[in-house]
């Protein structure tokens, strides 16, 4: 059983997946930034509106796992506002400087767990023969620190934005943008929570960082997006409605939603979900 929910947790490791590349989509760039916090390297890629202009001020959505989500978000970004489906925002995808899929795997890990799982790091290396102590969980407030102290300032920095930032995330992804939802408040207003591991990750621990949080607040002035493949575990898909009734009972200020994407696998939800959260944080309001 907790193999079968690792696969979940790891995002179909056994896919096919390339290299990170310069961004070559049209009107997408890239970066590449050494972090003095962490040690590591990212690759941003960045795509603006047709007619960006620098005069004007945009919002910014960042989405993780660039690895596999830059060529699609880019490319979905890029249809979208052709139709005047979603408002001119900036989009910026978010990766490691990784080579191959277990590089790939190892930099997500740390970087996207708030919390140690020990056991899980071991089982995991010897699933997936990875180098021995490969896996080491719980280092997602540094990355926090990354994205608040180095990659939002490298954007703001070359781009024209207003401030209002969104992040999503996928799977693991999911996972820590659940968390940011209670740690970086601050720092984002919207959220994309897809496919999150909060139930094979330290036994649900999320439900133990949200029941702390409401002790102390009564509202949340967010807008959050929950997503599932309907053809994914059940009994996730069952933890997440549980968790939207908390959000809802728990907060006030709380624009949320909760869709199933039904016949979407863990793999295949992904381009569904970057479309229907840039649909859904950033729609264009004119058009209806």
């Amino acid at each position: 059983m907790r193999k079968i929910t690792l696969l979940v947790v790891v995002f179909f490791l056994s896919l096919q997946l390339f290299a990170q590349k310069d961004l070559i989509i049209h009107n997408a760039k890239s970066y590449k930034l050494k972090s003095s916090v962490n040690n590591k390297q990212y690759v941003l890629g960045v795509s603006v509106p047709e007619n960006y202009d620098p005069n004007k001020k945009y919002p910014v959505c960042y989405i993780l796992d660039g690895y596999y989500t830059a060529d699609i978000a880019h490319g979905i970004h890029k249809n979208l506002q052709f139709f005047n489906d979603i408002e001119d925002v900036i989009v910026v995808t978010i990766a490691g400087n990784e080579k191959n899929k277990n590089e790939w795997f190892m930099n997500r890990w740390s970087d996207y767990t708030f919390t140690n799982d020990t056991k899980f790091d071991t089982s995991a290396v010897r699933i997936y023969q990875l180098p021995a102590n490969s896996l080491l969980s719980g280092k997602g407030d540094l990355f926090l620190k990354v994205i608040k102290t180095e990659i939002i300032p490298l954007i703001e920095n070359k781009y024209s934005t207003n401030g209002k930032r969104g992040i999503s995330g996928h799977s693991l992804g999911g996972l820590y943008v659940g968390n940011l939802m209670y740690k970086a408040n601050d720092i984002f207003e919207k959220f994309g929570v897809n496919s999150p591991s909060f139930k094979s990750w330290n036994n649900n621990d999320i439900r133990l960082t949200e029941k702390e949080y409401s002790k102390n607040h009564t509202e949340l002035k967010a807008k959050v997006i929950l997503t599932f493949g309907g053809s994914e575990n059940v009994n996730n898909i069952n933890n997440l409605k549980e968790y939207e009734a908390i959000l809802k009972e728990h907060y006030k200020g709380l624009d949320i939603t909760n869709i199933i994407f039904e016949g979407e696998t863990h793999a295949s939800v992904v381009a569904a979900m970057i479309s229907r959260n840039l649909m859904y944080l950033y729609p264009n309001i004119s058009k209806k």
